[in-house]
């Protein structure tokens, strides 16, 4: 197959999805406004003039500006006559593909473009329900995702729930100092819809009835020096390692350093929770916010515990009980790992898109 995807070379996903097909011996051309090498990939940037990120208040109007690249992108999809185009994120590369006008075209919707964007004003509604139109094929995440997406189609047309996977051959235990105090942990980006704040004044709860304990917050962000500062006010500074950036390639590393792993996001906008599957298959119990896609990662009990979002008590109350109990920890690990590698394992879920292509090419899918 040739296939033609538009979507953000710098995002670790699509890189996966690229390289994924590329390995499967396709021909991959990957349009993007950033760029990246990546090997046995076409790269064709597109120079963007227009700013990456505009404001809600100009966002309807700034959505026009990408009427700039249409005949760009247009013409190189053209030049590359894939079998298949491929958007990844409905509002920015999806529109771009609605606008191409090329077929077949399968969209992918990602999270926030569904749950956040056509809420901003009726216009913003209307643009979404028209790129998910104009798209052939339409796949999501996640389950709520895909529920999420079904409220802007004007017919019955199928979404299908292809999860992200994780690479458990990467995202496995491995041994960890016994000696150790516990260490409560997150990989997010330190932005305010991923509810760190909440996880740092949890952790200040239970600071004093576990001296021994520690949290690694892993990731950069515009919510930084607030995080630092709030730290500083709950006297937990120094317990707390504020790690900065990692490769992705250093993750794996990074959750073996932990012992539990909490993801109090904020906004159902998590529709997915991939942080969450890293780390079941590293073996760590998982403290979730029952929001948005996560509950369909962490089984609530079995794997880990879900919480009420925003409830920096709920999250500490958690803690505190698999701090405590070192069996419980592991039981959850196992449970985790295990549920892991019957729903989420890389491969497998991006075999379902590659069956999706075929049955697209030989006609066994309207």
């Amino acid at each position: 197959m040739r296939l033609c995807f538009l979507a953000d070379a710098k995002i670790t996903h699509t890189q996966r999805w690229v390289r994924f097909f590329a390995r499967q011996g396709h021909e991959v051309h990957l349009i993007s406004f950033r760029e990246e090498a990546l090997p046995g990939v076409m790269v064709h940037p597109v120079k963007r003039t227009i700013p990456v990120r505009i404001s809600p208040v100009a966002s309807t109007l700034g959505k026009l500006g990408y009427f700039t690249y249409v005949r760009k992108f247009k013409n190189l999809i053209g030049s590359i006559a894939p079998d298949i185009l491929h958007a990844h994120w409905a509002t920015s590369y999806g529109l771009m593909g609605a606008w191409s006008g090329y077929h077949p075209f399968v969209l992918s919707t990602w999270g926030s473009d569904v749950f956040d964007f056509p809420h901003r004003s009726f216009w913003h509604r209307k643009l979404l329900q028209y790129i998910l139109g104009r798209a052939d094929h339409l796949t999501a995440t996640s389950r709520m995702l895909t529920a999420e997406t079904k409220l802007y189609l004007k017919n019955a047309k199928e979404v299908h729930t292809i999860p992200f996977g994780v690479d458990i051959s990467r995202f496995r235990p491995l041994e960890r100092d016994p000696d150790a105090g516990v260490t409560v942990g997150i990989v997010k980006r330190l932005e305010k819809k991923y509810g760190i704040d909440y996880l740092i004044r949890a952790f200040a709860h239970i600071a004093g009835d576990h001296p021994q304990s520690k949290l690694l917050i892993v990731g950069d962000g515009s919510e930084e020096t607030s995080l630092k500062r709030l730290a500083e006010e709950l006297n937990v500074r120094e317990r707390i390692h504020f790690a900065g950036y990692v490769d992705n390639d250093a993750v794996p590393e990074y959750l073996n350093r932990m012992d539990i792993f909490v993801v109090p996001s904020v906004l159902s906008s998590e529709t997915f929770g991939v942080a969450a599957v890293e780390a079941a298959a590293c073996q760590l119990p998982v403290i979730a916010s029952d929001i948005g896609g996560l509950p369909e990662v962490v089984l609530d009990g079995e794997t880990g515990f879900l919480v009420p979002s925003r409830d920096d008590r709920a999250v500490a109350e958690r803690l505190d009980r698999l701090i405590a109990d070192e069996s419980l920890r592991k039981r959850m690990g196992i449970a985790g790992r295990r549920f892991v590698e019957e729903h989420y394992v890389w491969e497998a879920n991006a075999m379902l898109m590659s069956r999706l292509y075929k049955r697209i090419l030989t006609g066994g899918i309207e």
